[in-house]
């Protein structure tokens, strides 16, 4: 029987509701209307009116649920609380409809003349002019056998196209593309007008199985379309942009970086303008490669570390002089704005910037540490800007970071010390004493920082990247105060490097120590055994299972379990939930099905197979691709991930020609392979690029056997491999003419799966 008295009913409803998050409800709603838009592409008219209708419905409910508020205090009513819930619950459903409707504009809505409605899946030649919106970047492009051998410089520009020659007339188009040069050039900068000649593509979908969908991803960006242009002097400026908008702010930066060039000395000076201004194009693949493989990555842009470092130095820098607190935290906020607008709004510090205004907000409006709801309202802030930021791995790791931290703040950074006996013994304590302590306490909570962000993002990134790196939980606490030195200095490099060059001199030299420093570690860790170890990754029912449980532990109360039930838990979801699905999927999918798939991957100009036999043994004809090695290592390993392959029996290399091969040494370091097989022809070649495949492979442990004619190289259960060419001794001619060619006898089923000619 209910109590009579309400307060007692009002505090019983409380214990019953679970924790008070209202804007996580409403960021989650909205992700959810988000996401089933883009799985069922629901009509917009539906979406657009019943959204209205739940607005309307939510106001009526509200209305009613006041005035049984005022009964409720009369004593006369004991239902307003179920009222309310519903009236939540009818906003909750207007918010999933809004959110669906707002991805259904942005994904599907593009005018006639969009220049995505121009562009086809085969490159042809056009003439455009259009308004250069970003200040060109710099890319590093490796070209031939190994990435790290041979470069070639590219530009990046963002165009708002203006017009489309079609023959001699010009048509009016709109929206955005990018511009790639083939080669590097000057004297462009944000805000021209240019004239291109070029060749205009659409982006394209993967063509693989695994492989990443540009098409999806760029669509996301509003980007439907890209231009190539193979000369620099394929592009002309017909207008500068005027010095009192775009072209002071390009100035700016192009000045910034150039500060950053000349008082970081190379090869640091890459490295110091990604972490800076963002350009992480200038660094080569190979370089950013150390830092994936050793979960380092996040250094490598500017990230919310980044931002939350250089923002709290500020606001310590004013706070210690004569500046309030309130001036000094509204200084901060415009700081973290001027900085983002300089680096043009790049996702991760537009992200990091709103996050950090909003809790310097919070802070001036009498708010205490960070908390769901604020993340919540950055959340919601970010998809409205871009819908299709909820399915980037980007945003999701930045959140799942914070939100992390904010779950765990109060095991990582302890509670406040409230005992004035052991404040007063505290400090009684010697100086060297307390700084030991102190420092003692700040190494704790690096450590426990570093781990819980690790774990908690341990499945979105094992499903993402396929890599599992424990060497993270001691590299990024090691690396924090070299990349904050590093941060400091390249900072006051941009601001001293006009106006006193020696000190500049001085702190650039400073930043390159530092940035060197990491380099260092960060080769150190990579070479670390058992430091990093690749993966097929979760299933991705098994990740959404995963956070699913998360969200649900954290956020209602009577789900919480004791801690010491924790471990357990995790351990049962990664044998039942991933190892166990993994295996099954991995061995079992084509042993069930008894057959012979062979599948022709699409690595470019360039050659790759992948056989998988009945018995569940994995064979790789040919693995390479002419130019970049990696766009073929990638394009590999993405379908064999696919599959749930991790271990490759054996490897069949037809001839000497890098583009059937170059892939290898990067896979090589990604599966585990038992047998590579040759001729003998290549076996003996002299060549830089076999002789640098033939050691990776020995270091590696890989047997390399050498077959000819008659040879029966590869033993399977139910079928039988016979190698038909070539010869021991070889064939005169070119190297095509001494492939191994093979043929598989009495196969149960052929079945040719995602045949593409490449």
């Amino acid at each position: 029987m209910c109590s009579s008295d309400p307060d007692k009913i009002e505090s019983a409803a409380i214990r019953s509701r679970p924790s008070y998050q209202p804007m996580l409800l409403v960021v989650v709603a909205f992700a959810a209307g988000i996401f089933i838009d883009r799985e069922w592409d629901i009509d917009w008219r539906f979406s657009f009116f019943s959204a209205w209708l739940c607005l309307v419905g939510w106001l009526l409910a509200r209305r009613c649920t006041i005035n049984s508020r005022e009964d409720w205090l009369h004593r006369r009513s004991d239902s307003a609380f179920k009222r309310e819930r519903i009236a939540s619950t009818i906003l909750l459903v207007g918010f999933v409809l809004a959110g669906s409707f707002w991805h259904h504009g942005r994904w599907n809505w593009y005018s006639q003349n969009e220049i995505g409605q121009f562009a086809t899946e085969l490159s042809r030649p056009c003439c455009l002019e259009a308004t250069v919106i970003s200040e060109p970047l710099w890319m590093v492009s490796e070209t031939g056998f190994d990435s790290h051998h041979e470069t070639e410089m590219k530009t990046r520009l963002v165009l708002k196209v203006n017009r489309l020659r079609d023959g001699l007339d010009w048509t009016s188009v709109g929206g955005i593309c990018d511009l790639v040069i083939h080669q590097s050039v000057s004297g462009i900068h944000s805000g021209d007008q240019i004239e291109v000649f070029g060749y205009l593509i659409k982006s394209s979908p993967s063509s693989n199985p695994g492989g990443f969908d540009f098409q999806e991803y760029y669509r996301g960006k509003s980007k439907r379309a890209f231009l190539h242009a193979y000369q620099a002097e394929s592009v002309s400026v017909v207008e500068t942009a005027n010095w009192l908008t775009a072209r002071w702010i390009s100035s700016l930066r192009r000045r910034l970086n150039e500060l950053t060039w000349q008082y970081i000395p190379s090869p640091e000076s890459g490295f110091a303008s990604a972490i800076l201004l963002g350009n992480r194009e200038q660094l080569s693949r190979g370089r950013r490669q150390q830092f994936l493989e050793t979960g380092t990555a996040h250094l490598l842009a500017i990230s919310g570390l980044h931002v939350g470092i250089l923002a709290g130095s500020f606001f310590c820098f004013f706070r210690v002089g004569v500046l309030s607190r309130r001036k000094s935290l509204w200084l901060t906020i415009m700081f973290v704005l001027f900085y983002a607008w300089l680096v043009e709004f790049r996702p991760p510090a537009l992200r990091a910037s709103i996050l950090v205004t909003l809790y310097c907000l919070g802070r001036l409006l009498g708010e205490g540490d960070f908390s769901f709801n604020l993340l919540a309202i950055a959340g919601f802030i970010v998809l409205v800007l871009n819908p299709s930021d909820l399915f980037g791995i980007g945003p999701q790791l930045s959140f799942l970071a914070v939100a992390s931290l904010t779950v765990s703040a109060e095991w990582i950074f302890g509670k406040p010390e409230v005992d004035p006996i052991q404040r007063l013994i505290s400090g009684t304590r010697s100086p060297c004493v307390r700084i030991r302590n102190w420092a003692v306490r700040q190494c704790r909570m690096a450590v426990l920082v570093s781990f819980v962000i690790w774990l908690i993002a341990l499945p979105l990134v094992a499903y993402h990247f396929h890599l599992i790196a424990p060497v993270a939980l001691v590299a990024n606490p090691l690396l924090l105060i070299p990349i904050a030195v590093s941060l400091y200095g390249g900072l006051a490099v941009l601001v001293l490097g006009a106006f006193l060059p020696s000190l500049a001199t001085v702190f650039g030299e400073l930043c390159r120590f530092s940035l060197g420093l990491i380099e260092w570690g960060v080769a150190v860790f990579q070479s670390v055994p058992l430091g990093h170890f690749w993966t097929a990754g979760p299933p991705g029912w098994s990740v959404v299972l995963f956070y699913t449980g998360v969200f649900l532990l954290v956020i209602y109360p009577e789900t919480k379990i004791r801690s010491k039930w924790l471990p357990f838990c995790l351990m049962a979801w990664l044998i039942f939930a991933w190892m166990i699905p993994a295996r099954w999927s991995s061995k079992g999918s084509v042993q069930r099905s008894e057959e012979f798939v062979c599948t022709f991957l699409d690595v470019g100009h360039g050659s790759s197979v992948l056989l998988q036999l009945p018995d569940g043994k994995n064979v790789l004809y040919d693995s390479g691709s002419l130019g970049s090695p990696d766009y073929g290592a990638r394009s590999i390993a993405g379908a064999l991930w696919y599959e749930g392959i991790e271990h490759v029996d054996a490897v069949v290399i037809s001839h000497a020609d890098v583009d059937h091969f170059n892939a290898l040494p990067q896979l090589v370091r990604q599966f585990s392979i038992d047998q590579v097989f040759v001729s003998f022809v290549m076996l003996k070649d002299q060549s830089s690029q076999v002789q640098e495949l033939l050691a990776v492979l020995e270091k590696k442990g890989v047997e390399v056997v050498a077959v000819s004619i008659g040879d029966q190289p590869f033993s399977s259960s139910k079928i039988r491999f016979d190698i038909l060419n070539p010869p021991r001794e070889g064939i005169r001619g070119n190297d095509n003419a001494n492939s191994v060619i093979e043929t598989a006898l009495n196969p149960c089923v052929y079945a040719f799966r995602r045949v593409i000619c490449s």
